[in-house]
């Protein structure tokens, strides 16, 4: 039955809840730890997505600081005189005397 949709795609159309479930999902590495390849969701177990849970968590809270970042230097820049073309860290640098 090749016009059979694959599991991902049945379990995401059976909630709307799960429309952005990923394929695979990564694990938190620990040092030392061998490289663990992604597991496909579809065959994780609920200790495996706990662990999943907490890497997505990690990367998550990695994205937010780094945006977080962001919006500070342009802040900085905006409040440094900057506009559209200039360029955001000389200004907060200058500005700041370093």
């Amino acid at each position: 039955m090749p016009d059979q949709p694959d599991a991902i795609t049945r379990l995401r159309k059976a909630s709307y809840a799960l429309e952005d479930l990923p394929e695979t999902i990564a694990f938190p590495q620990r040092p030392g730890d061998e490289q663990r390849e992604p597991l496909p969701v579809v065959e994780a177990t609920v200790d495996e997505i706990a662990f999943a849970i907490v890497e997505a968590e990690r990367e998550n809270s990695a994205a937010y600081r780094r945006t977080d970042a962001l919006k500070r230097l342009y802040k900085l820049a905006r409040e440094a005189g900057c506009i559209g073309a200039d360029r955001a860290a000389a200004a907060v640098m200058k500005k700041e005397g370093q």
